[in-house]
């Protein structure tokens, strides 16, 4: 497997290295990074070739999509969706934890607007929680808060309303003591992302989803994309996808919100890695915000919802029931990659690290 992605990356790296599209950068002043020199990007036969055998060899099915400067440069579409029907480049997938950088963006584009501080203790929020007082919502942002993973109380089942199963998360969470003081170390937790999406509904007075599509889906054009809890309710979604594959279906479609709850597709997520990383959502001082590493003592970079990538990139890998997906943004070389299975094979989730870590020299 580390052959197969040092190909694909090292033919991504034989190609010639620029920045966003001029499109984009002549539409903001507040590009993420200081741009290159358009040029154009050819993958030969042979290249790919190379990348294709490589993804034959692990069974690969699911959908890559390679871009530069918004073009697309490579793309493997294989296997099928939910329902049986053949999967397309448009076939809507369920992303996990990728949703949390929409997530993050919300609370940049509130912090922007003069609406909040990423240094608000979490008590002024959620009065609620002891704990909060020591609490910055930048240490959930950073995944450093000491707050626990989320549970729920035995009660809660497919029958609980929205607000009863968020109340019973927050309930259990806010009743347990930190693991550890917070901002000393990093460790993953979903429960970060789900009170930050509470959060942003407090201050916007909306709700998250709704939120996350009139700032975010619909300026960028992403007309395909939404929310776990629409699955049911959406003729588009529901022709491809159930939550069957979700670990508690209802329930957690419901809590992920913020931490795992967006369904897209990778046309949409093209539009939004260009759109977060080129400056049309927030400014350029803010995605800097977003991508500056706040982990030195961990083992990898981590700025919000954003893992540090090979040559100034950023990345996240999301998971969520037979679902694995990974996102990764370069503006400064103009590459986005994205790549999702629906085929709950383990073996994948690391793939697009490895295709990243196994590359080039820096």
């Amino acid at each position: 497997m580390k052959k197969l992605l040092a190909v694909i990356l090292c033919c991504m790296m034989l190609l010639s290295v620029t920045a966003c599209s001029e499109k984009s950068a002549q539409k903001s002043e507040t590009s993420s990074a200081d741009t290159a020199e358009n040029t154009t990007v050819v993958i030969t036969d042979e290249m790919k070739e190379k990348m294709d055998k490589g993804l034959d060899k692990i069974d690969f099915e699911g959908i890559i999509c390679i871009t530069h400067n918004g073009e697309i440069v490579y793309e493997s579409i294989t296997g099928e969706d939910e329902k049986g029907n053949a999967l397309t480049l448009e076939s809507p997938m369920f992303v996990g934890s990728v949703s949390k950088q929409f997530c993050a963006t919300a609370i940049m584009m509130l912090k922007e607007q003069g609406k909040l501080s990423v240094d608000d203790k979490l008590e002024k929020y959620f009065p609620e929680f002891e704990n909060g007082k020591d609490i910055t919502l930048k240490n959930l942002l950073t995944m450093r808060s000491g707050i626990c993973e989320f549970n729920f109380a035995d009660e809660v089942n497919d029958d609980s309303s929205k607000q009863e199963i968020l109340d019973s998360m927050k309930k259990y969470v806010f009743s347990q003591e930190l693991e550890f003081e917070p901002d000393s170390k990093n460790e993953y937790r979903n429960t970060n992302y789900i009170l930050l999406s509470d959060v942003v509904e407090q201050v916007s007075g909306m709700s998250y989803n709704d939120f996350v599509r009139e700032n975010i889906f619909t300026p960028l054009g992403m007309s395909d994309s939404g929310f776990a809890s629409e699955v049911t309710d959406s003729p588009f979604y529901s022709q491809h996808l159930t939550l069957d594959t979700l670990h508690g279906g209802y329930v957690e479609a419901v809590v992920a919100r913020g931490a795992g709850d967006i369904v897209t597709t990778a046309p949409d997520m093209e539009k939004w890695m260009t759109g977060l990383s080129c400056g049309k959502l927030i400014s350029k001082e803010g995605y800097a915000e977003m991508t500056t590493n706040y982990s030195n003592d961990s083992a990898y970079a981590y700025g919000y919802a954003l893992q540090g990538a090979y040559s100034s990139g950023w990345s996240h890998t999301g998971r969520i029931g037979t679902y694995t997906a990974y996102d990764y943004m370069n503006p400064q070389e103009g590459y986005n990659l994205f790549a999702v299975t629906n085929n709950d094979n383990m073996q994948l989730a690391s793939l697009p690290f490895m295709m990243l870590g196994d590359l080039i020299e820096g």
